[in-house]
């Protein structure tokens, strides 16, 4: 019995001592960020009948930190309680799972419990970008050099694109790999032109960006000076603008040659220096537009313009309203006035490219009540060829309804001797956080004699962003019919298309859409070429790669042929990809389809081509494009197959454009024409008046003494100049007025000095003004106050010691038996001079004036002496009288 009793007693601990704590980490599904501080919660419970005194501990991955020392935990018998453990994970930790290890003790440093935990590190991508090093400013001809650091704060490697500023590159590879945590030094320059005539601010700029979108572009800056070395007078001279250009034309049209030479002139710009009064005027002829569609008609014309009135004289698209007379080219005169919130104004126009109109008078007022609100009501008078006269009468306005709402409307009326007609058009615009919304509607009568007749236009635009990536849009167009366009301009197909679509940017520069809808075309020719009706569907994708764009649509559709009364499926694959890269361009293009849209079924069409923009040297840019056809609906317009553009500049102010081009004309399906053109351009700024005074400042530095005077840059106000390797500067177009001459510090050597004061007050006047003074090495005074015997009481005791020259004056306060010194003097006539300063009244003070003359980059030693006095002591002699007393008192 006590045998059992015994082995119960050391087998009960035994199994109580066999279970454990139990831990849980309660967030170990969440992931790790790189760089911040994060709590990690454990849940410790005590399944033992007493209670514990713990010490936790913890094992971490190389490189991560406890943010928060550990702590003891007190666990009752049965009691769970949460342990926190603030870690600190490196920026640059890679992703992925690491392991952390969890260890307990008591109070007798026995393990309770140990275990691991494994906990995930989150991808992070981060990349700073800094300018280093740079140059605040540099001569005309040098180069400047920056220097940016590129870090990867990340914990994945990246591949990073730097994008340079105009005329900046960089030395090395571009894109950069960078592993986590390491960063790069870029070199970027920039070159400056030695002739430069101007100075000049010169911004280098770095963006750096990572090819997937997936980091916000940082971008760093830095702004160099450039000085220049070969001013040029500013001009003085409010100058205007003028171009003069002579053109040589020919073409060549089914086996036919003509040509023939077009003059032009062509002025704009300002009258004052305010920019408040504006003249304009062109003159080109005689008119080439028969001989080749894409050359240009005969055009006169003079504009003047002011803040408060406007005049014109000669040819221009004349316009009233937009129901009444929209757009209609002729010869005339033009004048509107501004009174405050009145405006008047009105025309007389004779149209040149709609024979059925003879003429047209039109006068106006308007009132202005802000910025956003206005009315106006106008009158037109219309006389046609067939000597009928239509009167037309509108009211127009505009207005913000509420804050997000915008409405225009027009209401019109017509009548002439035979009939009456009326016509309104209402536009709006609402703009709200995620909803825009835009509408036109125009209706006009049968007999409405304006620019348009008997017709209807309708269109719409809804854009609904149910999300920051996400959005869904639709419009609903319907053209307007029966519109009096300039027979100058081929007629587009009428249109009627309404669809819905949904739009998702997964990238900043990356998106998808999906679109549904149906669409009308129907040719406006007599003869028609075309006129179906289709229901498609379309999807699109645009991704901008680095300096790639790409876009590709797949259009599918069942089409209803109306031409040959017939359906069948249509479908357009395309693909656009261009690449930009400093003003220089390619872009492809690429189409096939498939169509029952035309006279034949299932017609087979491969459209290609594309265009380069080139720039070329300093003077030459060229532009090159090419397309194998076009889709029948583009046959009411001129139509480019293959053009080849080269323009050189012969010099700032002259150049040649030469132009060739093999195209199809307006309504021509099969015969082509070649066309080509030689110009010359001259641009003259012609001086109309005298808006400016300048003076121009120059002088010489001589070296006085084995003294730096290349390369000093000096200041004179607002400008800036440097020295060339003779000491010459010149500061040129600086406004008359008085300046300060000064030297940028750090620009002369450690130990030279002007001979004269800088900054040296200097007046500048309409003209020439020079200025010499030389650099020299700097002087200086050694000395030594010298006392005759030594004297315990001489301890802080003190005399000022003063040097002047002609312009200077210069102090100290020297302890006596010290050294003295005066540095970075001017060489010259110095005088030395000691005062007391409060010196003690026993000492006297020997040298007290001292002529010196400084050498350059000479220093000479002094000695200024002090003794102390000696006192004499002086005893007066008067006759004393020495004796008794023998005066006795009286009885």
């Amino acid at each position: 019995m006590n045998k059992r009793i015994i082995i119960l007693f050391f087998i009960i601990p035994y199994f109580s001592q066999a279970q454990k704590l139990a831990v849980d980490l309660v967030n170990q599904n969440e992931f790790i960020t790189p760089g911040k501080v994060q709590t990690l919660v454990f849940k410790i419970t005590n399944p033992f009948p007493k209670d514990f005194l713990v010490t936790v501990t913890n094992t971490l991955p190389e490189g991560w930190v406890l943010a928060a020392a550990p702590y003891d935990l007190t666990l009752a018998a049965n009691e769970t309680k949460i342990y926190l453990v603030a870690i600190q994970v490196p920026i640059n930790s890679s992703k992925g799972k690491d392991k952390i290890n969890l260890v307990i003790k008591d109070k007798t440093n026995n393990i309770l419990h140990s275990q691991d935990f494994v906990l995930t590190v989150s991808q992070l991508q981060r990349i700073t970008l800094e300018l280093i090093s740079a140059s605040s400013y540099v001569k005309a001809g040098d180069t400047i050099n920056n220097f940016f650091m590129l870090k990867n704060e990340g914990n994945v490697k990246e591949n990073i694109f730097i994008e340079t500023s105009a005329r900046t590159f960089i030395k090395g590879d571009n894109p950069i790999l960078i592993l986590p945590g390491k960063s790069v030094l870029i070199n970027a320059y920039q070159s400056t032109e030695l002739e430069q005539p101007k100075p000049s601010q010169n911004l280098i700029k770095l963006t750096a960006s990572v090819k997937n979108d997936s980091v916000q572009p940082v971008f760093a800056s830095q702004i160099t000076n450039v000085i220049p070395v070969f001013p040029v007078n500013e001009d003085v001279w409010l100058r205007f603008p003028i171009r003069i250009a002579a053109t040589y034309i020919g073409r060549q049209e089914r086996n036919d040659f003509d040509s023939g030479f077009q003059g032009e002139i062509y002025g704009r710009g300002a009258l004052n220096e305010e920019n408040s009064k504006l003249l304009e005027f062109r003159a080109i002829g005689p008119d080439r537009f028969g001989l080749t569609s894409f050359s240009q008609y005969e055009e006169y014309f003079i504009n003047y313009k002011s803040t408060n009135f406007y005049a014109h004289l000669g040819d221009k698209t004349f316009s009233s309203s937009f129901l009444t007379e929209f757009s209609r080219y002729g010869r005339g005169v033009e004048l509107r006035q501004k009174f405050d919130k009145l405006e008047v104004g009105g025309f007389y126009n004779k149209p040149r490219f709609f024979k059925d109109i003879k003429d047209e008078i039109s006068v106006y007022a308007k009132v202005n009540f802000n910025a956003k609100n206005n009315i106006r009501y106008g009158y037109l008078l219309k006389r046609k060829e067939n000597n009928q006269d239509d009167h037309l009468h509108y009211v127009a306005g505009e207005g913000n309804v509420f804050k997000r709402v915008a409405v225009q409307g027009e209401y019109a009326l017509s009548s002439n001797n035979v009939a009456q007609g009326n016509a309104w058009q209402l536009q709006t615009q609402t703009y709200f956080k995620d909803l825009d919304v835009n509408a036109s509607y125009i209706y006009a009568s049968p007999h409405f004699s304006g620019y348009y007749t008997n017709t209807q236009f309708f269109t719409a635009n809804i854009n609904y962003r149910i999300l920051p990536k996400l959005s869904l849009s639709s419009n609903y167009q319907k053209d307007a019919r029966n519109f009096e366009r300039d027979t100058l301009y081929g007629a587009a197909p009428y249109r009627e298309a309404f669809q819905v679509g949904i739009r998702y940017n997964y990238l900043k520069r990356g998106a998808i859409s999906f679109f549904s809808g149906t669409q009308e075309y129907e040719d406006r020719m007599e003869h028609k070429q075309f006129f179906y009706k289709e229901m498609f569907s379309r999807i699109e994708l645009s991704q901008d790669i680095y300096k790639f764009s790409i876009n590709l649509q797949m259009y599918l559709a069942e089409t209803t042929n109306f031409l040959i009364n017939s359906k069948g499926a249509s479908s357009l694959y395309t693909a656009n990809v261009s690449y930009n890269n400093k003003g220089n361009s390619i872009s492809l293009y690429g189409s096939y389809s498939t169509v029952n849209r035309y006279a034949t079924k299932d017609e087979k069409l491969f459209l290609y081509g594309g265009r380069v923009n080139a720039h070329i040297y300093n003077r030459w840019d060229a532009s090159l494009f090419y397309q194998n056809t076009y889709y029948l609906e583009d046959y009411y317009t001129d139509r480019n197959l293959l053009e080849l553009a080269l323009n050189y500049r012969v010099a700032p102010n002259q150049q040649i454009n030469i132009l060739s081009r093999y195209a199809l004309a307006q309504h021509q399906i099969e015969n082509k024409d070649f066309a080509f053109s030689v110009r010359y351009v001259l641009d003259i700024n012609a001086p109309i008046k005298k808006i400016k005074e300048y003076g121009f400042f120059e002088g010489n530095i001589t070296n006085l003494g084995s003294a730096q005077i290349k390369d000093i840059k000096l200041h004179l106000g607002p400008y800036s100049a440097i020295t060339d390797e003779n000491g010459h500067f010149l500061f040129k177009n600086v406004k008359p007025d008085i300046y300060f001459l000064e030297i940028e510090e750090g620009t002369l050597g450690v130990q030279d000095i002007t001979d004269i004061d800088i900054p040296a007050k200097v007046t500048i006047t309409e003209g020439g003004n020079y200025f010499n003074f030389g650099i020299t090495k700097a002087s200086g005074i050694k000395g030594m106050i010298l006392l005759d015997e030594k004297d315990a009481d001489s301890k802080d005791q003190s005399v000022i010691v003063e040097v002047i020259s002609d312009s200077q004056v210069f102090r100290k306060i020297c302890d006596i038996t010290k050294p003295f010194d005066f540095t970075y003097l001017r060489p010259g006539d110095w005088k030395l001079k000691v005062y007391r300063n409060g010196l003690n009244s026993k000492y006297k003070i020997q040298t007290d004036d001292i002529n010196l003359t400084l050498n350059p980059d000479e220093d000479q030693q002094v000695q200024v002496k002090i003794s102390k006095t000696e006192k004499e002591i002086k005893y007066l002699q008067k006759p004393m009288r020495v004796g008794f007393n023998t005066s006795k008192e009286k009885k």
